[in-house]
């Protein structure tokens, strides 16, 4: 019976194919697996999604790996896999910029059934990537945004305010950013720092009595930001509001019928709000 249930409710589910990540951007932690990155083969990934679309009837699968398909060829070789196999499947993933510059890349995702992608752009400044060891430049996460639209794969970026030396200047580029690409969607946080980072060892004499978050949203900067705590929790709603308001202008002019068009005035009058902050 439990099964049967599950046959009929379960069409969306979370699968891994790796585990680590080789890069190092100084606020992410790594205390388990280290700079290693470990793949399962395309064959035994495609084994699993075939067993949950067999047993459960899954037509929807979110990659929660850190960075899908890194290898060369990976991704190229699942989606000739699939194909072959004759599974139809939408699915998302996280990946970075500087990795998908590349067509044949960006097209194997597409035509294996990839409809969202998501990246830790984090800031438009460069300034700010730089101080972070990202990796990727503004210019990149502008490519990479390009060329998955042009194979109808929708771009989504991760943000992140708050980073030590984050100036207005810095913040205003990455609002620049986000209204240039008009992202799918996006996700907003503040700098945390995760004991057993760089980053946590270069401001932990300034944390405050807080050490962590109560609620995954809390959004609080636990160190001496350039702004006070409440403004960044402003800030993150600014962007919000300031993103649905464009979305919502987008699809208008499309003729989309969305219910960002219908909260237009609410978003506007939201963003005007919020926006003195920036002055």
């Amino acid at each position: 019976p439990a099964i049967s249930i599950l046959e009929n409710i379960l069409l969306s589910l979370n699968l891994v194919t790796t585990r680590g990540c080789p890069y190092k951007c100084n606020w992410c932690a790594k205390p388990v697996y280290g700079n290693r990155y470990n793949s399962h083969s395309v064959a035994r990934t495609v084994e699993m999604i075939e067993t949950v679309q067999q047993r459960f009837g899954v037509q929807h699968i979110w990659f929660a790996d850190d960075i899908f398909g890194l290898k060369p060829g990976w991704v190229v070789e699942f989606a000739k896999h699939t194909k072959e196999k004759g599974i139809h499947l939408r699915y998302k993933i996280q990946s970075r910029a500087d990795l998908l510059s590349d067509n044949a890349t960006v097209r194997a995702l597409a035509d294996s059934g990839c409809d969202e992608v998501w990246m830790g752009a984090e800031s438009g400044s460069q300034k700010i990537l730089d101080a972070m060891d990202k990796g990727v430049t503004v210019e990149e996460i502008h490519i990479a945004c390009k060329t998955l639209t042009e194979v109808g794969i929708k771009p989504c970026l991760f943000l992140q305010f708050g980073y030590p030396r984050e100036k207005k200047e810095d913040i205003r580029l990455t609002f620049e950013m986000v209204k240039a690409i008009l992202p799918h969607d996006i996700g907003v946080s503040v700098s945390y720092p995760l004991p057993g980072t760089l980053f946590y060892e270069r401001v932990k004499t300034d944390l405050t009595n807080k050490h962590n978050w109560k609620e995954s949203d809390d959004l609080e900067i636990m160190f001496s930001g350039e702004y006070p705590v409440n403004f960044y929790k402003k800030l993150q709603r600014l962007m919000h509001y300031q993103f649905r308001y464009m979305q919502g202008w987008h699809y208008l002019k499309h003729f989309k019928l969305k219910r960002q068009v219908a909260l237009l005035p609410y978003y506007w009058l939201q963003k005007m709000r919020l926006q003195k902050i920036m002055d």
